[in-house]
């Protein structure tokens, strides 16, 4: 079976999302943006929810949306199934008739059992959401959204309403449930977290635009240009004033880099846990900096530096490293092999046509649900 090959654009109010992407028949693709970038409209599309303008959307052989065919296969014949941020649980309806909502009355109690059982919600089955644990009904919503057997999965958001302990749990739960799944899986988060546990695919969407996709370690070491890293969680971000072959330059100093940077370079990125220090007396070249703060993160200890324009640098040590104190001069040594050099913003926007960002009407989660169902 295909992936998803979608290729369309898309307007409301003042924001226009270009989307061209493949993806393959299985496996997790993270979409990761800021707020307003358009990650959940992009799930909206892609079920239906809202018809795009213009282009072409393939989900397992089969064509949704052709806009110069005319045909646009609605909810309910997309075979999509999908975990909102809020569950959109039915108040009134029991844990089993939540999971069965529309299937076809033929088989339905042995299949709402098959998933019950494979989510461990066996005892929940004659409750009611309100007696269900925030775990749980994110299990249900779960099992309501497979139990179709759809030809794609869309999660958006779907730990945010759960407490911070159960996430671990979950998120390996759901990975069992859709690595077995062997479907596309598509889930909107801002939790870098997660996206490094779920994800096989990472796709970073700025503006309507998609910025970067490939496979999740090649994305995160690889972000492409300034506002992916931001997005990615990079924040040692060294502006460049100047580019002389493989010698970059700024306010902070000057590095060296692998490989000849391109022109339109305007920074240059680094992961903290690829910095190594040292004292200032023992004669070791590199950015000259004050450790300003010292950080308690479990696994590892974060600092805080700032060279001597002001720039900050975040540095990540094993938790049991010898650490310089607060105040302390040290410098940082930057290998040239973890340099990363990144156009700007600017320079991409142009490139892929930037859009601006409207908040446009929306239904409720239940509402679209209801909507949504394969029948």
């Amino acid at each position: 079976m295909s992936g998803i090959e979608a290729r369309f654009e898309h307007r409301l109010g003042g924001f226009r999302l270009q989307i061209d992407l493949a993806l393959p028949a299985t496996g997790v693709t993270a979409i990761l943006g800021p707020s307003g970038s358009g990650k959940t409209t992009l799930l909206r599309l892609l079920a239906g929810l809202e018809k795009p303008e213009q282009g072409r959307l393939r989900v397992a052989d089969r064509t949704w949306f052709d806009r110069s065919q005319n045909l646009n296969l609605p909810v309910q014949q997309r075979r999509v199934g999908m975990v909102f941020q809020d569950y959109a649980l039915f108040k009134h309806r029991t844990v089993a008739d939540n999971v069965g909502f529309k299937l076809a009355r033929r088989g339905r109690a042995v299949r709402v059992r098959q998933w019950l059982e494979r989510l461990n919600l066996e005892a929940c089955a004659q409750r009611y959401p309100h007696q269900l644990s925030g775990g749980q009904r994110q299990r249900v919503a779960l099992a309501r959204a497979l139990v179709r057997e759809p030809d794609l999965l869309l999660l958006d958001e779907p730990f945010s309403a759960v407490d911070a302990h159960l996430r671990h749990n979950l998120r390996a739960q759901l990975r069992a449930v859709v690595t077995a799944f062997k479907r596309p899986v598509l889930l909107v988060t801002h939790d870098l977290e997660e996206a490094r546990v779920m994800a096989d695919y990472i796709a970073v969407l700025v503006d309507g635009c998609l910025h970067r996709l490939g496979a999740s370690a090649d994305v995160f070491n690889h972000p492409g240009d300034v506002a992916s890293a931001r997005v990615l969680g990079w924040r040692n971000l060294l502006p460049v004033q100047r580019l002389t072959g493989r010698l970059v330059s700024g306010g902070w100093g000057q590095l060296t880099l692998s490989q000849e940077a391109a022109v339109n370079t305007s920074h240059i990125g680094i992961r903290p846990e690829h910095i190594r220090i040292a004292a200032a007396d023992n004669g070791t070249h590199g950015l000259e900096a004050r450790v300003v703060q010292v950080t308690e993160l479990g696994a590892y200890r974060e600092l805080q530096c700032r060279l001597y324009n002001g720039v900050p640098l975040f540095v990540h040590r094993n938790w049991d490293e010898p650490l310089p104190a607060p105040g302390s001069i040290v410098f940082l040594d930057l290998p040239a092999q973890h340099l990363r050099a990144l156009p700007d913003e600017a320079t991409v926007r142009h490139a892929i046509a930037k859009a601006e960002v409207s908040a446009g009407t929306r239904k409720t989660c239940q509402d679209l649900y209801s909507a949504s169902c394969i029948t």
